[in-house]
């Protein structure tokens, strides 16, 4: 995979550069506009936050260009190299992932272009494509390459994962494994495979309480819920102008039994309340399970970029959610505010993700899933087909949340070698396991919108 150029270089600059020496070599690197040094409590690490110059375009070489954010935690330069994305902003910065305490490793953090502060100015939003994104990770790996010569892993958790993949069908020779978390494909918009998964999630007296909870909320409670919303609006300062405030409560409402899976699980059934509950308490948690300011001005903004890749290649799931149906008040007009662009991009019905799809089935190696069984969004599982050298595994009655930590033992024990031989480093489960940074909760209304277009 490394010509002997390049290993020559490696070997010139030493097995573990040391700042100020790696930033200055980082500086020196294609592509690289600034590398800053930045404090950080991570013991073992240099922090360092990086800025690439990238093309909007990357097939057209007279395309303007932007700053793309890219956070280094660099350890030892012979040590692997975990190359992460959130699929949205970076809010991991200094975070380590699992991946990265596991195997004793460097991590790079990407930003998503079209995210945080990596959006060209202006935005081309047609330039928000897996390819492009691809693009951007391929110029960084490249050139990071020149500095560490360990082996390079590449992930993500939940659109993390789903942008690690896209990243190897496009290059699938740029790293040495990919380890994508709790990450679905969607082959339409919305894709009708996921409610019979969701209607087999804990069939037991919990779900069906989570379904009368959500019914009783919308059928006789939406106006005290509105109420509570609105005063909680004026104490925060939340701003509800793209979606305006009843909206926004209706789709949290219809969130509600699919967050209760992603994120919080079968633990939590106790907590569920019974219709017979005040106001209060439905609120509360109406509140803490499918968050209504999380379709405000500021979260929606965050997100924009995602609600138009899932216009445009993503797809978006079927909640399942047909016994709420009968109370909609609200059309899909009412949630495209939400949108970066006056219209939606025109769906691709699902030809880039049956692309990647056939990418892993039939051309994929070195591929290790990990999912959550009670995890919503594992309605769209990867099949791994003919992959070679690849594993699929599930953590029984996981979330959203599902880690390789949390795999039963012979499944912890398999992914530890596919890594080990990958790396040729011994992953070190008696390590920490710190928490990471929880994933943002895309705002409720984003299911709304998709909902309300496919609705007869």
């Amino acid at each position: 995979m490394r010509t002997a150029v390049l290993l020559a270089t490696l070997a010139a600059c030493g097995d573990n550069l040391k700042p100020p020496d790696i930033v200055d070599r980082l500086r020196e690197l294609p592509g690289v506009a600034d590398a800053t040094v930045t404090p950080t409590a991570d013991p073992g690490y240099e922090y360092i936050v990086m800025h690439f110059e990238q093309p909007v375009d990357h097939d057209d070489p007279a395309s303007p260009t932007f700053l793309q954010e890219v956070s280094l935690l660099h350890r030892d330069s012979s040590a692997p190299m975990i190359v992460h994305t959130s699929g949205y902003w970076d809010y991991y910065k200094d975070a380590e992932v699992e991946l990265t305490i596991l195997l004793a490793a460097n991590q790079i953090s990407i930003e998503h272009r079209f995210f945080g502060d990596s959006v060209p100015d202006p935005a081309d939003w047609t330039k928000l494509t897996i390819a492009q994104m691809a693009a951007d990770e391929h110029a960084i790996v490249s050139a990071l390459r020149q500095v560490y010569s360990g082996a390079f892993l590449a992930t993500g958790a939940s659109k993390g994962g789903m942008t690690s993949v896209f990243y190897r069908r496009f290059y699938p020779d740029d790293v040495d494994g990919t380890v994508p978390y709790v990450a679905p494909i969607m082959y339409a918009d919305p894709d009708e495979r996921f409610p019979p998964f969701i209607a087999a999630i804990d069939p037991g007296a919990c779900h069906q309480a989570i379904e009368d909870a959500a019914v009783e909320i919308i059928k006789n409670r939406r106006a005290a819920m509105e109420q509570r919303a609105q005063t909680q609006a004026q104490a925060m300062g939340y701003a509800y102008t793209r979606i305006a405030l009843g909206p926004a409560v209706e789709s949290a409402i219809e969130d509600l039994e699919w967050s209760f899976w992603q994120y919080y699980g079968v633990d939590y059934c106790d907590t569920v309340p019974p219709v017979t509950a005040s106001d209060d308490d439905m609120f509360n948690f109406l509140d803490t399970i499918a968050v209504v300011h999380e379709s405000d001005d500021a979260e929606t903004a965050l997100f924009q970029g995602y609600y138009y890749q899932v216009d445009n290649e993503l797809g978006y799931p079927d909640d399942g959610t047909t016994y709420l149906k009968p109370y909609y008040m609200y059309t899909a007009a009412d949630f495209a505010g939400a949108l970066p662009t006056p219209t939606a991009p025109a769906y691709d019905n699902g030809a880039a993700m049956h692309d990647v799809d056939g990418f892993v089935e039939q051309q994929g190696s070195r591929l290790l899933f990990v999912y959550g069984q009670w995890d919503p969004w594992s309605g769209g599982a990867y099949v791994l087909g003919g992959a070679q050298d690849s594993l699929l595994l599930t953590e029984a009655q996981g979330t959203h949340d599902s880690h390789l930590t949390e795999l039963a033992t012979a499944d912890e024990q398999a992914a530890f070698a596919k890594l080990a031989a990958w790396t040729g480093v011994t992953p070190a489960p008696a390590m920490r396991i710190a928490p990471e940074p929880r994933a943002p909760h895309v705002p409720p209304a984003l299911r709304a919108l998709h909902q309300r277009l496919a609705a007869p």
